[in-house]
C-alpha cells in the first residue's frame, strides 16, 4: 500500500511539473544582445526576478517603487520597471522566474550563437542544419512556425511561407536538415532556429540571422539599361547630324544666291555705262553743230554801245 502511495505521489508530482512545464515560456536572445526580463513591477507592491537552480538566486527585487540589483550590477539594469540583460552571455541561458505578489511568471532563456546569411529579394536561400536520427524538424522565424516536416511525409508550412519552403526528401536519412526559401522578401528577414525531436532538441548550427538586401540591377538589366542608353544616342546623334545637313544645305543656298545678286548689280552698272554712252553719242551732233555756229564771226558792239546792224551795206 505504501508503494501504491508513492508511486501515485510520483505520478501526481510528474503530471503538476508537465503541465507547469506546458505553461513556461521559451525566449531567446542572441550572444552579447540585450534582452528584457518578462515582468512589469510597476503593477506589484513587492516583486523578484530571480535564477531557477541550478543557480537558485535572487537577481533583483522591486519594494516600495524602486528597483534594485542584488547582484552583478553591472550585467542588470532597469527601464520602466523591467529587468535587462545589458549582455548575453553564454552562461546566462537557463530556466528564470518574475514573481510579483507571489505570482510566479516562469520563462527559459535560450542564448543563441547564430550564423549569419544574406540573401537578395527574390532571390533563394539555404539555411544550414544538421541533426543525427531525427524524426522530425521544425523551423522557426523568430517565434514564427515555417516549417514542420515529419517522417511520412507530414509537412506543416507557415501561412507566409507556402510553397516556398522547403527541405529535401531524403533529408532525415541524410541528416541534413537545411531549409530553403524560395523567392526572399524583405519580411523574411530576421532570427530563423532549427529543432529536432519535437522541439525539445538543437540542430546544429541552431540559429542564423538572416539580412535581406533590396534586388539591385543584374546583367541582364545593365544590358537592357546599355541598349537603351545607346539607342537614345545613336537617335541623338541621328538628329544633330540631320540638322547639321539641314543648316548646311542653307548655308549652300545663302551662298549661291549671292553671286547672283552680284552679277545682276554688275549688270545695272553696265546697262547705267551704256545709256551713258549712248547719251554722249546722242549729243555729240549738237556740240559740232554750235562749234560750226561759232565759227562764224561776230561783230562785237562798239564803244558806244551801239549794237551792230544787221543791215547788210548796198
Amino acid at each position: 500500500m505504501k508503494a501504491i502511495l508513492i508511486l501515485a505521489s510520483i505520478f501526481m508530482v510528474a503530471l503538476y511539473e508537465g503541465a507547469f512545464c506546458q505553461r513556461i515560456r521559451s525566449d531567446f536572445v542572441l550572444l552579447n544582445q540585450l534582452y528584457t526580463f518578462p515582468g512589469n513591477a510597476s503593477g506589484c507592491h513587492h516583486a523578484e526576478w530571480r535564477k531557477r537552480p541550478p543557480i537558485d538566486t535572487t537577481i533583483a527585487t522591486y519594494k516600495n517603487r524602486m528597483c534594485t540589483t542584488d547582484i552583478l550590477e553591472e550585467e542588470f539594469t532597469f527601464k520602466d520597471n523591467h529587468l535587462l540583460l545589458k549582455s548575453a552571455k553564454y552562461t546566462d541561458q537557463g530556466p528564470y522566474e518574475f514573481i510579483c505578489d507571489g505570482v510566479k511568471t516562469p520563462v527559459i532563456l535560450d542564448v543563441l550563437y547564430a550564423e549569419n546569411a544574406n540573401a537578395v529579394e527574390m532571390d533563394n536561400i539555404t539555411l544550414k542544419c544538421y541533426a543525427n536520427n531525427a524524426k522530425d524538424v521544425m523551423w522557426l522565424h523568430n517565434n514564427e512556425s515555417v516549417l514542420h516536416y515529419k517522417t511520412g511525409g507530414s509537412v506543416n508550412s507557415g501561412k507566409s511561407y507556402e510553397g516556398r519552403a522547403s527541405l529535401e526528401n531524403n533529408c532525415f536519412k541524410t541528416g541534413d536538415l537545411s531549409l530553403t526559401i524560395a523567392c526572399v522578401r524583405k519580411a523574411d528577414a530576421g532570427i530563423y532556429r532549427c529543432f529536432v525531436g519535437g522541439g525539445t532538441t538543437k540542430g546544429n548550427p541552431q540559429a542564423h540571422v538572416l539580412t535581406v538586401n533590396e534586388k539591385r540591377s543584374g546583367p541582364e538589366d545593365q544590358t537592357q539599361s546599355s541598349y537603351i542608353f545607346y539607342k537614345n544616342c545613336t537617335i541623338g546623334l541621328a538628329v544633330t547630324l540631320c540638322i547639321f545637313v539641314a543648316a548646311f544645305v542653307i548655308y549652300l543656298i545663302t551662298l549661291k544666291r549671292q553671286p547672283t545678286s552680284a552679277t545682276a548689280t554688275k549688270s545695272s552698272e553696265d546697262a547705267t555705262e551704256e545709256h551713258m554712252l549712248l547719251s554722249d553719242v546722242n549729243t555729240s551732233p549738237l556740240t559740232t553743230e554750235s562749234q560750226s555756229v561759232d565759227n562764224h564771226p561776230v561783230q562785237e558792239s562798239d564803244s558806244m554801245g551801239n549794237k551792230p546792224s544787221s543791215t547788210m551795206p548796198f
